[in-house]
């Protein structure tokens, strides 16, 4: 997929018709049929767990734990699964999907609702590398949910130094819900705005693919969204500083550099858990500022309906992560 940026007047007044489309919940923008929780400072190394304890398969595919540099690691929760084409010994060039999952920032969900789909996409000749991270409830929350996902993907560099038949160059980063503005997040982190607790990336995404996102977090949190509120700790009133560390449409407004990765944002008209507004106002602030975007708002669909196994929506979602995977 082939995201172009366009010339500055369509831009302009491109942004000036999705805003008055954003104040009625209504636009249309993109090719995509109708398609989150889909199924329900550092001081070590990065270490790949020896296969005789962590190496497992999931539906044929080969998976590789790897346990990416944390402070205080818990084990159990600060790692990647990285899934790789049966073949993948015999090949190279072989693209990346980083994944993150969602859940409110909280117990309840981990990164094996993602098995699935981590998969399909492996069968279709990429890989795969699904980050589990700490969550509220679980050790995690402000500021080490954020950090755990910082780390795990300036982890990546190494993984692919480990396993060379990998391309950082064609990666993508993609999110839902809670992942998908951790992704976002990540995708936009400069070495002036590293996040909470971390460094100067290690790794950015060539493209974000953010599913039912929270984009605009300050929004959220000042429309309703008190799960935006329990993980950063407060209000934007009450914890400014929070929100500009890793708000993804704050940090779109404080870049002094250039833009970052191409953006493709995907959101169910009929979400009632994440509103279709915080991905239409992030769409809106990236093309202003210069960024290469493409949003695609699904008619009809859910918060998770897109993840629903066989369904049109879910091949329209895997197409649109394998295409943006070239």
């Amino acid at each position: 997929m082939t995201l172009t940026r366009p010339h500055p007047l369509l831009t302009a007044t491109l942004s000036t018709v999705l805003v008055a489309l954003a104040c009625a919940v209504v636009l249309v923008w993109g090719t995509v049929t109708p398609g989150s929780h889909p199924a329900a400072h550092s001081s070590h190394t990065a270490m790949v767990v020896p296969a005789a304890h962590h190496d497992r398969s999931v539906n044929g595919d080969v998976v590789r734990r790897i346990h990416y540099p944390a402070h205080d690691a818990d084990p159990n929760q600060n790692y990647a699964d990285l899934f790789l084409p049966a073949d993948y010994t015999h090949r190279s060039a072989i693209p990346l999907v980083a994944l993150v999952h969602g859940g409110s920032w909280a117990r309840g969900v981990t990164a094996q609702s993602f098995d699935r789909l981590a998969h399909d996409l492996t069968a279709r000749g990429i890989a795969v590398y699904n980050v589990e991270y700490r969550r509220v409830g679980t050790g995690g929350g402000w500021p080490t949910t954020f950090t755990d996902v910082g780390n795990a993907l300036d982890d990546l560099p190494t993984v692919a130094a480990n396993y060379p038949q990998i391309d950082l160059a064609t990666s993508v980063l993609v999110g839902h819900s809670a992942g998908a503005q951790l992704a976002a997040w990540a995708g936009l982190r400069t070495a002036a705005a590293p996040g909470p607790g971390l460094g100067a990336p290690r790794w950015i995404p060539r493209r974000v693919v953010s599913i039912s996102g929270p984009l605009d977090m300050t929004w959220s949190a000042t429309h309703g969204d008190s799960r935006v509120v329990r993980v950063l700790q407060g209000t934007p009133s009450r914890v400014a500083a929070h929100y500009r560390l890793v708000d993804p449409l704050t940090l779109i407004d404080h870049r002094n550099d250039a833009v970052g990765p191409d953006f493709v944002v995907l959101h169910g008209t009929a979400d009632h858990v994440v509103s279709p507004r915080d991905s239409i106002r992030f769409v809106v602030d990236y093309l202003t500022h210069g960024g290469h975007a493409r949003l695609n708002l699904l008619p009809g669909q859910t918060h998770t309906s897109m993840f629903r196994s066989g369904s049109t929506a879910y091949r329209d979602l895997i197409r649109t992560i394998v295409d943006a995977a070239k």
